[in-house]
This record gives C-alpha cells, sequence and structure tokens, in this order.
C-alpha cells in the first residue's frame, strides 16, 4: 500500500514539474523592490514555483544582468527544461529606489560652498551623474563629503553620501563648475571720459567675483551724479577709480582768476592746464607772464589763489 502512494505521488510530482516545464518562460524585463530575487522575477508559467528564492537583489537604484549560461543553470536547479533562444539571451533585473533629482544635489552643494565660507551668490553647474542618487532610508542621512575647489570658483569635486539602509551606504563622485557672482551696477553703453552718469546709464548685472575687486561699487547711489575718471566701456563693473566729480572747468578752458587778501581784491586771466571739479586745485597758466600757479575751483570758469609770495608774483593784476 505504501509502495502504491508513493507512486502516485512521485507521479504527481513529476506531472506538475512537467507542466511548469512547458509553460516555463523567459521574462522581457524584470523589476524588484526586496532584497530577494524569486524565479517567478526570471520566468512566467511556473505556478507555485515563482517563490523560490534565486539569490539577493540588486542595491537599490542598480541592475543586475543574468547571462544565459546562468539562467540555464537556475532552471535546471529547480526542475525547468528551460533553454534560451540563443547564447545571447540575458535577463536585466533592476531594483526600484527613491532616488534624488539633479536640483536636491545642487542646492546641498550650495549649502556646504557657503558652510566652507563661500560668498556672493552661488551658481552650481553639476556634471552629469554616473548613477542615480539614492533618497536615505531616514532624515539626516545625506551628506557632501571631501569638496574642493578654488575660491575663485571654476572646477570642483566632492562626494556625495546617502545611507540607503542600516547597514549599507552609497557614495558618489561629484563633478561640475561652480561660480561666485554678485550683483552690481554696470554701464549700460559706452562712457567718454568726463562725461557725467546719470540712472539711464546704469543696470544691475550678475558679474563673477574672480572678475570684481574688493573696491567695487555696489549702488546706484554710488555712481549717479558723478563722471567718468578714465573712458569707461559698456557692460564695465565700476570703482571709485574709475569716477570722480563732474568736471567744471575743462582743460584748456580760459578762467577768472580771484585772490582775495586782507581788503585788497585782486582778479586776473588764466588758462586751465588740466580739467577740475568743484574744490579741486589745479594748475592755471598766467596768460601775461606764462608762469603757472595752483587755483581752487570755486565755479565754472573761475578759480581763486590762495595767498602766497609766489602766487603774487606770478599773477598779472587787473584792477
Amino acid at each position: 500500500m505504501k509502495q502504491v502512494i508513493s507512486i502516485i505521488i512521485f507521479l504527481a510530482a513529476l506531472s506538475f514539474t512537467q507542466a511548469a516545464q512547458g509553460q516555463a518562460q523567459l521574462r522581457a524585463q524584470a523589476t524588484v523592490d526586496g532584497d530577494i530575487v524569486t524565479l517567478g522575477d526570471l520566468f512566467t508559467g511556473i505556478g507555485e514555483l515563482a517563490v523560490q528564492e534565486v539569490g539577493p537583489a540588486p542595491t537599490p537604484g542598480r541592475s543586475a544582468t543574468y547571462k544565459a549560461s546562468h539562467l540555464i543553470a537556475i532552471a535546471r536547479s529547480h526542475g525547468l527544461e528551460w533553454r534560451p533562444k540563443g547564447s545571447s539571451s540575458r535577463l536585466v533585473v533592476s531594483r526600484g529606489g527613491a532616488t534624488i533629482d539633479e536640483g536636491e544635489v545642487v542646492e546641498l552643494l550650495r549649502r556646504e560652498f557657503r558652510q566652507q565660507g563661500a560668498v556672493g551668490r552661488i551658481k552650481v553647474r553639476l556634471n552629469r551623474l554616473r548613477d542615480s542618487v539614492l533618497r536615505p532610508h531616514k532624515a539626516g542621512g545625506l551628506r557632501i563629503d571631501d569638496l574642493t575647489y578654488d575660491s575663485d570658483g571654476g572646477a570642483f569635486s566632492a562626494y556625495i553620501r546617502s545611507e540607503i539602509s542600516e547597514h549599507e551606504a552609497q557614495r558618489l563622485l561629484l563633478r561640475g563648475r561652480v561660480k561666485f557672482v554678485a550683483k552690481v551696477p554696470v554701464l549700460t553703453r559706452n562712457i567718454r571720459k568726463g562725461k557725467q552718469i546719470s540712472s539711464s546709464d546704469l543696470k544691475w548685472a550678475e558679474v563673477s567675483l574672480r572678475l570684481l575687486g574688493d573696491q567695487s561699487i555696489e549702488t546706484f547711489d554710488q555712481i549717479i551724479g558723478l563722471a567718468a575718471n578714465r573712458n569707461l566701456r559698456q557692460n564695465q563693473s565700476l570703482k571709485p577709480s574709475d569716477l570722480r566729480t563732474p568736471i567744471m572747468i575743462p582743460k584748456g578752458t580760459m578762467v577768472t582768476v580771484s585772490l582775495k587778501a586782507g581788503g585788497i581784491s585782486l582778479t586776473g586771466s588764466g588758462r586751465a592746464l588740466e580739467d577740475g571739479s568743484h574744490g579741486e586745485t589745479i594748475q592755471i597758466m598766467n596768460l601775461q607772464s606764462k608762469r603757472t600757479l595752483e587755483a581752487s575751483v570755486i565755479a565754472p570758469s573761475h578759480v581763486s589763489v590762495e595767498l602766497r609770495r609766489q602766487v603774487a608774483v606770478a599773477i598779472t593784476v587787473n584792477r
């Protein structure tokens, strides 16, 4: 009796296995969510055999390729008479996992640049990532390590570390370029030396800190109403040495020279040998004696002379 029962069980098992063998087909692709790859992840039509474990799943966000020889061995070990269509047959098994987009990576880099003392607005251009950055399993499990860059900007490198499980961490190399910029006033057009600058001559622009000096002007109010101290270019940022108070007496202008001493007031004529703004001291040539003297600009075409012995000699007085 026992022998009959054994034969019946054997035949039933054989029938089930043969049925499974006849229906087994390789999947076109496979995606797993857990830590284990099962037989059902690889083949269809295998009934209860689908729950049999085949091996560990890839790391979240990664994939593993099962080649034809490997698939044949797996099929045989589970009683499947599956055969590949050719030696090139293979199956890629991918494991899902929440990933972090590039924007989040860039923002994390910005914070790290800032913590390391970077100033200005930080503009990061990230090279294409070789792999996706997986989201950590808990808050605080994501950070930037070994950030290397030049204080003026340019190329940078770093690693991003994500703790994707209690016992596993992902560490990826990041490369790209960073630019530190400031928003400053720049010229909307070329300005010739001596020309006064108005609000319409200015606009805001982002300029790399590498191109800005320590003395760069940061507001419109520091510029409007002043004149160019030299020829200035369009889109040029400005520093105090580029500007001066507007020229009241241009070089070569005929001027009236005044000298007051005690109750005596003397006037004469001269020619400006250099540009002069209000309150500046410039060189004046006495037209009659051809001597030069220093005079302070007090109004258009009008200068005053400080009483000195050499000035009294140099000026020709018109009473």
